[in-house]
C-alpha cells in the first residue's frame, strides 16, 4: 500500500512537470529553456514518529531571485487528520503528527521567478515496526531494531554496546567509572554515580562520606575527629587531642584542657580566686579571695591566714543569734542564716559551711535500665540495656553505642549559634546545616543539657524548640550549653551540643528584692472527733494556705526578674513547709500543723526569696509567718 500510494504521488508531480514542457509556445524563433530552482536536500528529524509529536524540518535549494516555499502533507485517505505546520511557507518549519497511525508524504515545493521543483519524504505515524521482536520499535526508543538484546530499559551487558538505549554504555558495571571521576566500583568509589564522591576526595561537612574512607565528615569542623565526644563546631578546642574538650577536667599543663579561653583554671598553679597565691604558693583555699598566706584572719570559719588555725582570735560570740559561734563553725557570724548544718540556698554563700557553695546535681547519675551506664556516662537511651557507650551496633536503624552514628543512614544533626550571646539578648539557634543522608525530611527538638546554677529556664521556654531556627533569652550569666537532635521518621540523631558562656553585662545593677505587705501573723481552727461519750478524741491538723507576693522587687535596669523559692520552720510546732512558685511573683505557702483536743500549736516560718536578673546579679529578701492552729 505505501510503495503505490509514493508511486502515485511521484508519478503526478513527473506528469506536472512534464505538462510544463509540452505546453510551452512554439512560435517564433526557439528560446533557450530556464531551469527551475534546484533543491539540494531536505532535512527531516525522523522517517518514524508516534503520534501527536512535533518535529522540525527544512529544505536546503538554490534558484533565481527570491525563493518562496510550500511544505504540504497528504496521505491516500484525504478524510484522515495529516498533522499540521507552524510555518508551512518557510524554509524552517516543524510538524505536529496526526493521531492517526499511517504513512503521510511530507513535500516541499520551491518556486523563484523562473518556475518550481518538488521533492517528497515518506514518514511513518505509530509506532511501526518492532523488527527485532523485542517489544519496542525505532519510533518507540529502540536504538538497534535489529538487535532483541537492545531497547529502552534493557538489561545494561559488558559488551561496549548501549544496551538500554539511555547513551551510555556499559554503565553500571563495576569496572566502569560511570560518573567520570576517574574511578569505578572496583577502584574503590563508594558513589559511582556521584562525580564528587571518590577515593581521595575532599571531605565537606555535608554527612556523606566524600573520600570513601569510611567516615562521614572526618577532617571538617562538624567531626569529632578524636572522639571525645565534641567537635571544632561544638567547642572542641583542639580536636586532634581526646584529653581537651569542653568537659575535660583542666590539668596542670599550660594547655586550656576543657576550651574555656582560661588556661589551667582549679589546678594547684592557677590563682583561681585571684588574691594572688595558688595552692603551690601556700593558698590552702584557692577558691576563697580572703584566704591566702598572711591574710587578716576573719571570723568565718576558715583559716585565712593558712597558718594551720581557724579563727585564731577571740571569735566566742554568736553574733547573727544563730545559735553558732566562730569557734563553734559559723562560718559567717553575722548572717543568721548561715551556720554548721544550715539549708543551703542558691544565694552564692555556703550557708551549711561544709566548704562548698550552693552545691547542686546537675547531672543525671542514675543508671536506669541496668546496663552499667548513666546519660552522665554517655548512656544514649538510658531506658534500654541494650544501648550504651560500646555496644554491639545492629542493623536495626538505632545507634547502639551511643557514637552519634546508626547502622543504617540516621540523620546527621547539626546546630549552631547563629548570634552574639549576650546577656539579657535573644540567642539565635540554627540547625539548618542539619543533614540527612536519604533526603528525608528532618523533624527538630532543640533543649538545654547544661545551665547556670541560677538559670530557671526549662525546654519549654525555648521558642520554636520543634523548628529548624529557635531562640531563647538567658536569664543568668555563665556557661550553657544547648542540644539539638533531628529525626527522619524513623530515626533519630544523635544531640548536637553547642556551649558557649554569657557573660554579665558591664555596669549591671543588682536587683532589689522585696515583699508586698508586712509579715503575717494568722490564727486558724480546726474539727475535731468524738466518741460516744461525747469525749474529743482525734482533731484535724490545720493546713493553711498563705499567698507570698515579692512583686515588690524591682530592677534599676529594667531586666526581667527571676524568683527562686525556699521556707523553712525556724521554731515551734508544725512541720516543715512547703511553697511553689506561680511564675510571677508570687509563691503558695502550704503549712501542716498537727494539734490535740483542747489544744494549741504555734510554729514560726521563713519564706526567702531570692530575685536574679539576666545578668547573674541576686538579692534575697525574708518574710515570716506566724502561725497558730486551735482545737475546740
Amino acid at each position: 500500500m505505501t510503495s503505490h500510494r509514493n508511486s502515485f504521488f511521484f508519478a503526478g508531480l513527473a506528469s506536472a512537470a512534464l505538462l510544463l514542457v509540452v505546453g510551452a509556445p512554439s512560435c517564433g524563433p526557439t528560446a533557450p529553456q530556464a531551469d527551475p530552482p534546484e533543491i539540494l536536500s531536505i532535512q527531516i528529524e525522523d522517517t518514524n514518529v508516534t503520534t501527536g509529536l512535533t518535529i522540525t524540518m527544512s529544505v536546503e535549494a538554490v534558484g533565481a531571485g527570491t525563493l518562496s516555499y510550500q511544505w504540504e502533507a497528504t496521505r491516500e485517505d484525504e478524510l484522515t487528520d495529516v498533522g499540521f505546520f507552524t510555518e508551512p511557507e518557510s524554509d524552517r518549519t516543524s510538524w505536529t503528527s496526526p493521531f492517526d497511525a499511517g504513512q503521510v508524504l511530507i513535500s516541499v515545493t520551491v518556486s523563484d521567478i523562473r518556475g518550481s521543483a518538488t521533492r517528497a519524504v515518506s514518514v511513518v505515524v505509530g509506532a511501526g515496526v518492532d523488527a527485532d521482536g523485542d517489544g519496542f520499535s525505532v519510533a518507540e526508543g529502540d536504538c538497534n531494531d535489529d538487535d532483541a538484546t537492545v531497547y529502552p530499559g534493557a538489561p545494561e551487558l559488558i559488551d561496549a554496546i548501549d544496551n538500554d538505549c539511555d547513551g551510555q554504555t556499559d554503565e553500571g558495571a563495576d569496572d566502569v567509572d560511570d560518573d567520570g571521576d576517574g574511578f569505578s566500583d572496583l577502584q574503590g568509589d563508594c558513589n559511582d554515580s556521584d562525580d564528587s564522591i571518590f577515593p581521595g576526595a575532599d571531605e565537606v561537612v555535608n554527612g556523606v562520606d566524600d573520600n570513601c574512607n569510611g567516615e562521614i565528615d572526618d577532617g571538617t569542623s562538624a567531626f569529632d575527629d578524636d572522639g571525645d565526644g565534641f567537635s571544632e563546631d561544638e567547642g572542641d578546642c583542639d580536636d586532634t587531642n581526646s584529653s581537651i574538650g569542653p568537659a575535660a577536667n583542666e590539668l596542670l599543663d599550660g594547655v586550656d584542657n576543657d576550651c574555656d579561653g582560661i588556661t589551667d583554671e582549679n589546678t594547684v598553679g592557677f590563682d583561681d580566686d585571684g588574691d594572688g597565691y595558688t595552692e603551690l604558693q601556700g593558698d590552702c583555699d584557692d577558691g576563697d579571695s580572703d584566704t591566702w598566706p598572711g591574710a587578716p584572719e576573719l571570723p568565718d570559719g576558715e583559716d585565712n591566714d593558712c597558718n594551720g588555725q581557724t579563727d585564731d582570735g577571740s571569735f566566742i560570740l554568736d553574733d547573727d543569734g544563730d545559735g553558732f559561734t566562730d569557734l563553734a563553725g559559723d562560718c559567717d557570724d553575722t548572717n543568721p542564716y548561715t551556720y554548721p548544718g544550715a539549708p543551703e540556698y542558691a544565694d552564692g554563700v555556703d550557708n551549711d559551711c561544709d566548704g562548698e557553695i550552693d552545691e547542686v546535681s546537675g547531672m543525671d547519675t542514675t543508671d536506669n535500665d541496668g546496663d552499667g551506664y548513666s546519660e552522665a556516662q554517655g548512656d544514649c537511651n538510658d531506658t534500654d540495656a541494650a544501648i550504651y557507650p560500646g555496644a554491639l551496633e545492629l542493623d536495626d536503624g538505632i545507634d547502639n553505642d551511643c557514637d552519634g552514628f546508626g547502622y543504617t543512614n540516621p540523620p546527621l544533626a547539626i546546630g549552631a549559634i547563629a548570634s552574639d550571646t549576650e546577656s539579657c539578648s535573644p540567642v539565635l539557634l540554627s540547625g539548618a546545616n542539619s543533614y540527612d543522608p536519604d533526603g528525608d525530611t528532618l523533624d527538630f527538638v532543640w533543649f538545654f543539657t547544661t545551665l547556670p546554677p541560677l538559670s530557671q529556664l526549662t525546654d519549654d521556654d525555648i521558642t520554636d524548640r520543634y523548628e529548624m531556627n529557635s531562640s531563647f533569652v538567658p536569664d543568668a550569666a555563665g556557661y550553657w550549653a544547648i542540644a539539638l537532635q533531628v529525626t527522619d521518621g524513623a530515626f533519630t540523631s544523635a544531640p548536637a551540643t553547642v556551649g558557649f558562656t554569657v557573660a554579665p553585662r558591664e555596669g549591671n545593677t543588682t536587683p532589689v528584692a522585696a515583699f508586698v505587705g508586712s509579715n503575717i501573723s494568722d490564727t486558724g481552727t480546726t474539727s475535731c472527733s468524738t466518741d460516744s461519750y461525747g469525749v474529743c478524741t482525734t482533731c484535724e491538723p490545720c493546713e493553711p494556705t498563705f499567698l507570698i507576693d515579692a512583686t515588690a522587687s524591682s530592677d534599676a535596669d529594667g531586666d526581667g526578674l527571676t524568683y527562686i523559692w525556699s521556707a523553712s520552720k525556724a521554731s515551734g510546732d508544725g512541720q516543715p513547709p512547703t511553697i511553689m512558685g506561680n511564675g510571677n511573683g508570687t509563691a503558695d505557702l502550704g503549712l501542716n500543723m498537727s494539734v490535740g483536743c483542747g489544744s494549741t500549736s504555734s510554729g514560726l516560718f521563713d519564706v526567702e526569696v531570692q530575685v536574679h536578673d539576666c545578668n547573674g546579679a541576686l538579692s534575697t529578701a525574708v518574710f515570716q509567718v506566724n502561725y497558730t492552729c486551735q482545737a475546740p
